[in-house]
């Protein structure tokens, strides 16, 4: 039986790299292209391992701060202070999209702090 293939482009930013400053927003994470590939030979029951720790800023904030960045949406990833000089302003408590499971991962001092962690 033929596999579908699964593509992560539009879910998946193709680096975790901050599009400004360069720093790895997410250590241990997999780009989408080692998304792609690990989804072409992978069964349905194995998962692809995700790494959080005290290193990563992953994190989502409302569509209306994003916008502000200039980056369209999956335009690449900002670390926190990138984000922050893009906006002009600190990010507070209320700029982080409620329920979203990214932020409530482990993440850099900057980002709990951010976060309101």
């Amino acid at each position: 039986m033929k596999r579908e293939f699964i593509s992560a482009k539009g879910v998946t930013p193709e680096s975790w790299l901050c599009v400004d400053c360069g720093v790895n927003t997410a250590p241990g994470y997999p780009t989408r292209a080692e998304v792609d590939a690990a989804f072409g030979v992978l069964s349905n029951r194995e998962s692809i391992p995700l790494h959080f720790g005290p290193e990563s800023e992953i994190y989502t904030v409302r569509n209306a701060v994003w916008e502000k960045t200039g980056l369209g949406r999956y335009g690449g990833c900002l670390c926190i202070g990138c984000l922050e000089k893009r906006i002009g302003r600190r990010l507070r408590h209320r700029d982080f999209e409620p329920d979203h499971p990214f932020n409530s991962t482990p993440g850099t001092p900057r980002l709990l702090d951010r976060r309101g962690d």
